[in-house]
């Protein structure tokens, strides 16, 4: 292959993080801007995804606010966290 010829193999490689989700928990791995208000993408560890808006609730959590880093969340006992997209 020359190097003008697309590579999906070495594509895939650069753009993957090794180990840069935590799968055993919930996870944000989007955040968008939507035409109706900021919305999350949120990864359960059981692999279910959710599109989220502030004040719905999904996944067993609570969204009270999204902003462009971080998603805050609250859990069925009360507990309030931050969740932040993974490092690239």
């Amino acid at each position: 292959m020359s190097e003008d010829t697309p590579n999906p193999a070495l594509a895939a490689a650069k753009a993957t993080l090794p180990d840069a989700l935590e799968l055993r928990t919930l996870s944000v791995i989007g955040l968008i801007q939507a035409h109706d208000g900021p919305t999350a993408l949120l990864r359960s560890s059981r692999g279910q995804i959710a599109r989220v808006h502030v004040g719905q609730t999904a996944l067993g959590v609570q969204v009270n606010a999204i902003n462009d880093a971080q998603v805050v969340i609250t859990d069925r006992w009360g507990r309030t966290q931050s969740l932040a997209l993974p490092h690239s």
